[in-house]
């Protein structure tokens, strides 16, 4: 049982000795041959975890490559759907009202892709886009919490790309801010596809 607490302090300590190390690296282990190059930077401790140079760039191209992987295939969206969770509909949010403007917003946005939901021939599932999005409040009276959080991605990865706004307001202007948020989610999600596109 001691030896986690130990572990977790000798990884905390090395971080702060040797401020390379970061999520987005990876690295290799040295061996005793590879130890004897090393020069402790603290009497009396070695990090036994080296930086790999070469594999951390193939795994940033590997990324940057597969971040628009799936939008890169989409050729059609079905309509966009919103869920209202918490006290919502309780303050004045209207289900279809945020869908349709959900709707308006989307076809606006996506005006390069598609001018409706309808379609027109069969295409395969990764061809599919899904759009949805959910709300959840949290009060009925000042201040009232509201999150929203929209998925997009094809029919084979509906969560490949995902986006939230959190904000706190009186009940009179939470369906102004559900709007908003909606509008500003739905323009990032755009501006994502497109790119992925390479338009």
């Amino acid at each position: 049982m001691r030896l986690l607490p130990l572990l977790q302090s000798v990884v905390l300590i090395s971080t702060f000795i040797s401020p390379s190390i970061s999520y987005d690296q990876s690295f290799t282990y040295l061996f005793n041959a590879d130890l004897r190059a090393v020069k402790p930077r603290s009497p009396g401790l070695i990090l036994v975890v080296g930086r790999d140079e070469n594999h951390a760039d193939a795994f940033k191209d590997n990324v940057q490559g597969s971040e628009y992987g799936p939008a890169r295939e989409i050729k059609r969206f079905t309509q966009p759907t919103i869920l209202l969770r918490g006290t919502a509909e309780s303050i004045g949010l209207d289900n279809r009202t945020l869908a349709n403007a959900l709707q308006k917003t989307f076809l606006e946005d996506f005006a390069f892709l598609q001018s409706d939901f309808a379609f027109d021939k069969t295409y395969e599932t990764w061809e599919i886009g899904l759009f949805e999005c959910e709300a959840w409040t949290v009060g009925n009276d000042y201040p009232i919490a509201i999150h929203i959080q929209c998925a997009g991605g094809s029919m084979d990865e509906p969560r490949h790309w995902h986006n939230a706004n959190l904000g706190y307001g009186p009940k009179d202007k939470i369906v102004d801010m559900a709007r908003k948020a909606l509008d500003a989610i739905v323009g990032e999600y755009a501006a994502f596809v497109h790119h992925a596109r390479g338009l």
